[in-house]
C-alpha cells in the first residue's frame, strides 16, 4: 500500500528545476530577521539533477552545516562535531540559523516538486508545491525569467521575491540580485559566482571550501 501511495504522488510530480545542468552556485545572504537583528549566510550549492544535491551553509556565530537532499530522503552534516542528523520532511519546516530562509527552500531548489499543472484550471505561472512543508504555491508575474514571485505558505505566510536581474552563468539563467521580503522581515540574496561542476579545480573562489568533501 505505502508502495502504491508513493507510487501515485511520484506520477503527480512535475520538478521545475532552476538549473538544469550540473553547477557550482555561491550565494550570500543578508537578511532583518524578525526580531529586527542582522544576520547573514554564505551558502555554496552543487547541483546534480541526477545525483545528491549539497548546500556548504556558513553562518557567523554558528557551527557551519551541509544540507544533502536526493528529494526522497536528506540529512545534515556538521563536520566540525563529525555529526550526522537525519531528516524527515516535517523537518524542513525549520529555520536556517536566524535567517527568514527554511531547510525548505534548500529542499526546492534542489529536487524542484511542484505538483502537475492542471491545464483546465491552473494558470501557467502559479505552481503548487508536490512535498513542501513549508511552502504551498508560488506564483511568477512572468515565465521564465520573472521579476516578481509570491510564495504562500503554513499558517498564511507570504512572501515576496523581487529580482532586480537576470545573468547567464555558463549557459545557465539565474536570478543575480534577489530581494526577500514580507511583513516580519526583508533581506537580499546575491549570487556571488556560478560555473558548471567540470570547473570547480579551476574555481577562483576555492580558499573558500577548501577542504570541504566532494559530494557524490
Amino acid at each position: 500500500f505505502a508502495l502504491a501511495c508513493t507510487t501515485a504522488l511520484a506520477q503527480t510530480s512535475c520538478p521545475h528545476f532552476l538549473l538544469e545542468s550540473p553547477m557550482v552556485v555561491n550565494i550570500e545572504g543578508f537578511f532583518i530577521n524578525e526580531k529586527l537583528s542582522r544576520v547573514s549566510l554564505d551558502v555554496e550549492w552543487r547541483h546534480h539533477p541526477e545525483a545528491l544535491d549539497t548546500f556548504f551553509v556558513n553562518q557567523p556565530d554558528h557551527q557551519p552545516f551541509n544540507f544533502i537532499t536526493a528529494g526522497e530522503y536528506r540529512y545534515m552534516e556538521f563536520p566540525n562535531a563529525k555529526v550526522k542528523r537525519q531528516l524527515g520532511t516535517h523537518h524542513l519546516k525549520e529555520h536556517i540559523g536566524e535567517t527568514p530562509l527554511k531547510l525548505d527552500d534548500m529542499e526546492l531548489l534542489a529536487n524542484g516538486q511542484f505538483l502537475c499543472r492542471d491545464y483546465t484550471i491552473q494558470k501557467p505561472n502559479i505552481l503548487s508545491t508536490a512535498f513542501s512543508m513549508a511552502w504551498w504555491s508560488l506564483v511568477a508575474d512572468s515565465l521564465p525569467h520573472p521579476t516578481k514571485v509570491a510564495m504562500n505558505g503554513v499558517h498564511h505566510e507570504k512572501r515576496i521575491f523581487t529580482i532586480r536581474q537576470w545573468r547567464n552563468y555558463s549557459g545557465e539563467m539565474l536570478p543575480t540580485l534577489v530581494k526577500v521580503e514580507n511583513e516580519r522581515y526583508s533581506g537580499e540574496l546575491w549570487i556571488r559566482s556560478a560555473y558548471t561542476v567540470q570547473a570547480l579545480q579551476a574555481d577562483p573562489l576555492k580558499n573558500s571550501v577548501e577542504g570541504k568533501p566532494t559530494p557524490p
